[in-house]
């Protein structure tokens, strides 16, 4: 992706006057000072190019650690946003008040470009109060920082990187992820200025980035890692239609497996959005579905009180404080994805042991599902993906994957007025389709 906006490069004065990119340049200062590359990224599009430090001084092996923190730290704040972002475009969260930005998500009618195209014009910068989450630029931006991390570790000496193959493991996963959630929510997207992507072949670039992990994280010993990257390329695999392999990754996920996003209350870009946006801003509020579901794995918490909007307000209960981590990989989802192979094959009894190894486990406890009828059993494990992955960033690749019908239907009248759109993807912005010139404007 190239454009003078985005941080995933940091526009410097060529010789033509058109912006030429330093990479990666003032991440190690800024992780130290507690904030990540974006933040001072988009600062730099304002400073004169004598004054900046040369990317080399900072790309440097010793460094190593802190850039690989600073791709973990950019994918964690990307994340936090994409899940609030996916929530009010899906069934999960419903618009309250908040910015005509809000109700492009909640409606389904995306703006490639202009003040209401929040999933293109959010950055990790700006997710304080009452600020809407994006989606494109703050995934982009993940999957850069990872990619062009493993580009200079690859590079540099093994013996100048104690760690160097943890790194390119862990970079290689986060990328995975990167990809696999633009494949999920996105219609097409682009890459370091290359061809425009259909979701299919961005799956493809996941299930490679989690091959590599996969291999490092083995030869390592990574549990962590390894188990991470197992659950993104079954979620990857399955995407693309190849159940029996994701049916064998999702085998080998350890039962209490997870692996979590990290938040902190130390600073708004470090903070948990889907708390911040529901709790505190109450930009947004679990839609009326959920709040009649009936289901223990979602809990909320009725405000007694309309939003502005005259919407009753109620809290999600999953995330109750500004540090609380949001799953990005677990074993209960590996069970779901097991289930859904094993119907796919034809097993039957296979899709409703794994459905109820979910149900039934320690701390839930729920009746066992009983069924030997494809529908019955598909319509079940819908139902556990909605209950059990609850805002955790899901809803949107399954109205895909599963080719759900949109509710409410699209031309449906909007509460606040207007018409429910149909997108079932969010659109390539404009800024991507003008300065890239590899994609069709």
């Amino acid at each position: 992706m190239e454009n003078d906006t985005s941080c995933n490069r940091v526009p410097m004065t060529s010789t033509t006057g058109r912006p030429r990119c330093s990479r990666l340049a003032l991440l190690t200062i800024t992780v130290m000072v507690g904030v990540s590359g974006c933040d001072v990224l988009d600062e730099l599009v304002a400073v004169d190019a004598p004054s900046r430090i040369v990317a080399e001084i900072l790309e440097e092996p010793g460094n190593a650690a802190t850039l690989m923190a600073s791709v973990v730290g950019d994918f964690e704040c990307a994340f936090a946003q994409y899940v609030s972002a996916v929530g009010a475009t899906t069934q999960e969260f419903q618009y309250a008040t908040g910015g005509f930005g809000w109700r492009s998500y909640d409606q389904r009618d995306f703006e490639p470009s202009g003040f209401n195209a929040a999933y293109v014009n959010s950055t990790c910068s700006t997710p304080q109060q009452g600020v809407i989450p994006g989606v494109y630029k703050t995934m982009s931006t993940a999957r850069w920082q990872a990619d062009h991390l493993t580009e200079l570790l690859e590079t540099w000496p093994a013996a100048d990187v104690p760690e160097r193959e943890s790194f390119l493991a862990r970079s290689a996963a986060y990328s995975g992820y990167s990809h696999l959630l633009l494949g999920e929510s996105m219609c097409s997207a682009a890459f370091d200025v290359g061809d425009e992507l259909m979701p299919a072949q961005i799956f493809e670039l996941a299930v490679a980035r989690f091959n590599t992990a996969i291999g490092g994280a083995q030869s390592l010993g990574d549990a962590a890692t390894l188990n991470m990257a197992r659950v993104g390329r079954a979620r990857a695999l399955i995407s693309l239609g190849r159940h029996s392999e994701a049916n064998a990754d999702a085998q080998q996920v350890p039962s209490g497996f997870v692996h979590n996003a990290g938040y902190s209350s130390i600073s708004t870009r470090r903070e948990n959005n889907v708390f911040v946006v529901n709790r505190r801003a109450e930009n947004v509020t679990p839609e009326a579905y959920f709040r009649t579901i009936g289901d223990p794995r979602v809990q909320l918490e009725d405000q007694g009180r309309p939003s502005p909007l005259g919407i009753p307000l109620f809290y999600q209960t999953k995330y109750t404080t500004a540090d609380a981590p949001i799953p990005i990989a677990r074993w209960e989802e590996a069970q779901l994805m097991i289930a859904e192979a094993e119907l796919q094959a034809g097993n039957m009894a296979g899709a409703v042991a794994a459905i109820n190894a979910v149900r039934t486990r320690p701390g839930v406890d729920l009746p066992p599902f009983e069924s030997s009828d494809a529908g019955a059993i598909r319509d079940q494990l819908l139902f556990e993906r909605q209950v059990e992955l609850f805002l955790e960033g899901h809803a949107l690749g399954d109205i895909h994957r599963y080719d759900l019908p949109l509710v409410p239907a699209a031309n449906t009248p909007y509460p606040t007025g207007g018409f429910y759109g149909g997108d079932r993807c969010i659109p390539m912005p404009d800024v991507e389709r003008v300065n890239n010139p590899n994609v069709p404007s």
